[in-house]
């Protein structure tokens, strides 16, 4: 079985962020970050709430974290559908935590 990783983004533009005439370098670098997860097998999932609100409400924890700190508390990255990070995306080095924590 493969190991998954989920983000839940915050409402943006399109379904990475990284589109219009000024993308967040942010999420640019999120991409590549991605990428280089899916390199150890990791399978990764990301959601807008805008545009898939029902993976939102199948994650008891996330919903209880956004109605209690609202949006401000996305994105929420889990790792076998335990939160791992909240109000940011983790980086490669944070990914590998997890990853390896296990």
């Amino acid at each position: 079985m493969n190991k998954k990783i989920v983000i839940y983004d915050p409402p943006m533009c399109c379904s990475t962020g990284v589109c219009g005439p000024n993308p967040d370098q942010t999420l640019i670098s999120l991409q590549d970050t991605l990428a280089e997860v899916k390199k150890l097998g990791i399978e990764v999932e990301r959601y807008l709430i805008t545009q898939s609100p029902q993976k939102f409400k199948e994650n008891p924890e996330v919903i209880k974290l956004i109605q209690e700190q609202q949006l401000k508390v996305l994105p929420i990255t889990t790792y076998e559908g335990k939160i791992v990070k909240t109000s940011a995306y983790p980086t490669l080095e944070e990914f590998k935590k997890f990853i390896n924590a296990k």
